[in-house]
């Protein structure tokens, strides 16, 4: 197989325990990107442990903004975020809500709340990772918000604006059909994961020109169906039919994990969310690590 593919994990900066089990597969070779949350309290801490690390690593992994719109605290004035945050300056908006706000009259006021926010989360990021070069930026999204009509244009608008350019925009389309090729697998899927799997790619579709035109290379995101859940097993009974399926159709593949868990005792206001507390703390995401240190995918992919 010729596929590029690369693995991936999400949430770096969601806590310093979260951050330090990325840490430890950065320093034993099992990623090959990551992607940085700013706004969070843990952020220069969580960076200090990344510099202190970073000799111990054995090669230099690709770092991508994590745009958060759904939790943690704003960069902005919250008096300049009144519909996306509450008056301690935590996010409060929904994906559903931001979804249906892009079909709506009130677009137009979400998106420049949307505008001045991302712009400072993505200084933030920059600003302590010199890696990240604004010329060349990698940018994703917590909970795959800039996928959402609304979130989509704000982010290009931010780009086009600040003169900054993106070599790699997360493009969040799942194969839906390969998870079907495997019949003894359809009870271990979480339903609710088809219906997100189903919507981002309808929202991909929406995308695909302002991709093309960005200069985005087509792409594949493994993650969306076993979302909280990337076992060992099931990738090894999908990996050969996906990557089939990448390589066919003439696209990189991301496989996304989240290997770092946030402790019970590190959960403050700053996390609003239920279900995304479960997801955070849920020992699927030790799952998720081992899976990472026995697929050993990182190694493998630059040795090709």
């Amino acid at each position: 197989m010729s596929v590029r593919i690369d693995i991936h994990a999400d949430d770096f900066g969601e806590s310093v325990h979260a951050s330090r089990d990325i840490l430890e597969c950065l320093k034993d070779g099992k990623l090959n990107s990551i992607s940085v949350l700013a706004n969070m309290s843990c952020f220069e801490e969580c960076v200090r442990l990344y510099r202190e690390a970073q000799e111990e690593f054995p090669w230099q992994p690709a770092i991508s903004v994590h745009v958060n719109l759904m939790e943690g605290s704003c960069l902005s004035d919250p008096k300049g975020l009144p519909d996306l945050v509450d008056e301690k300056g935590h996010f409060q908006i929904s994906w559903e809500k931001l979804f249906f706000v892009s079909y709506l009259p009130s677009r137009n006021r979400f998106k420049k709340q949307l505008k001045k926010e991302i712009e400072l989360q993505i200084k933030a990021v920059a600003g302590v990772f010199s890696e990240l070069n604004l010329q060349e930026l990698r940018i994703d999204s917590h909970q795959h918000t800039h996928m959402i009509p609304v979130v989509a244009e704000a982010l290009f608008e931010v780009l086009e604006e600040q003169g900054w350019k993106a070599s790699y925009i997360r493009d969040a389309k799942e194969p839906f059909f390969v998870f079907l090729k495997k019949t003894s697998l359809y009870k271990t899927y979480r339903p609710v994961n088809f219906v997100k799997n189903i919507l981002l790619n309808y929202c991909s579709a929406l995308l695909q020109k302002r991709f093309q035109n960005a200069g985005m290379k087509p792409m594949y995101l493994w993650g969306l169906i076993m979302s909280g859940h990337m076992d060992e097993e099931r990738i090894r009974q999908l990996l050969p039919n996906m990557e089939k399926k990448a390589e066919h159709n003439g696209r990189m593949l991301e496989i996304l994990f989240h290997p770092g868990q946030v402790l019970r005792e590190e959960i403050s206001d700053e996390f609003s969310q239920e279900d995304a507390i479960a997801f955070h703390v849920s020992p699927d995401r030790s799952v998720e690590k081992q899976a990472v240190y026995a697929l050993d995918l990182a190694q493998k992919v630059r040795k090709r």
